[in-house]
């Protein structure tokens, strides 16, 4: 009797192999034949041709089975060392603790010595420039050295020629100006100009009436009061073109004092002058000529 190996029934390849040659070798040694294991038994050439047959058959299937094994299945460890099961230690979770709120502890601030603020007075608010008066001839008008008719021509505006004013007399009656076609200042009459302005705001001016150096001024003037009758003389100029002589006075009418002016070509002039007045009276003397005025000799009023 031959043995079978053991064949893995694990083998899918293997397992019908071995079936079916296992079949063979039974059937050839007549354990499926009594008739035919007599002779087999008789016949050892054919049990060796058998063996043989069947040890090459097995070791083909081995071999293939190798071979499947290292192509398709990586090998299992038959026995793993034992490993060391390490318990883990019980680690103490770490407490969070709430983080501190860092607060800025007051620094120790400097000592400030206050500087006192400087008082800044306040800046005056720009007022606007007043507008210029300006005067409109409404014929032609003389203008002159000052405010009365008595003064001498020292320039001329004909119909709508204009002139900046510069100031008016106490009555407002006259303008001091200046005509747009000169240097020079003089006066007219306020009835015979158009304003741009109210005459109240033109300002009251006293200014000084223009001289000449040529005409030289009187001599020997003197003054007698009889009642209310004051006559001022003088010794007379040397001759010359238009020659004349000029009082400024502020004399007595009611009671008040008033600037007035008188002009005369005489030596001596008489001017009604009561003394009902609390202020005192005065006057002035001129002498004149083409060229302009003297300056002024104070009268000795009586």
């Amino acid at each position: 009797m031959v043995a079978i190996p053991a064949v893995s029934h694990d083998n899918a390849i293997c397992a019908p192999i071995l079936y079916w040659s296992t079949v063979v070798i039974l059937s050839a040694k007549g354990f499926t034949d009594p008739l035919r294991k007599k002779a087999n038994m008789e016949n050892p050439t054919r049990r060796i041709l058998i063996s043989l047959a069947l040890t090459i058959t097995l070791s083909a299937c081995a071999q293939s089975q190798a071979q499947t094994s290292l192509t398709t299945a990586p090998p299992s460890p038959t026995s793993a060392p034992p490993t060391e099961t390490i318990a883990p230690s019980p680690t103490a979770s770490p407490t969070i603790e709430p983080s501190a709120t860092l607060i800025s502890s007051p620094s120790p601030s400097p000592t400030i010595t206050e500087t006192p603020t400087p008082e800044f007075s306040p800046t005056p608010s720009e007022t606007a420039t007043p507008e210029a008066a300006i005067a409109t001839a409404l014929g032609s008008i003389n203008c002159r050295y000052g405010p009365d008719k008595q003064y001498l021509y020292a320039w001329g505006l004909s119909e709508g020629d204009l002139a900046e004013v510069k100031g008016k007399n106490a009555t407002g009656a006259w303008l001091w100006v200046t005509p747009h076609d000169t240097i020079w200042n003089c006066w007219i009459t306020a009835s015979a100009v158009e304003l741009n302005v109210e005459m109240d705001s033109i300002l009251v001016i006293y200014p000084t009436l223009l001289t000449h150096p040529q005409v030289a001024p009187a001599s020997g003037v003197h003054a007698q009061r009889n009642g209310d009758k004051v006559t001022i003389s003088w010794n007379p100029a040397p001759p010359s073109v238009d020659l004349g002589y000029l009082i400024e006075a502020r004399i007595c009418l009611g009671a008040y004092v008033w600037d007035m002016v008188f002009s005369t070509t005489n030596t001596a002039y008489t001017i009604t002058d009561p003394k009902s007045c609390p202020t005192a009276s005065y006057g002035t003397l001129r002498v004149f000529n083409k060229l302009g005025y003297s300056t002024t000799v104070t009268i000795p009023w009586p």
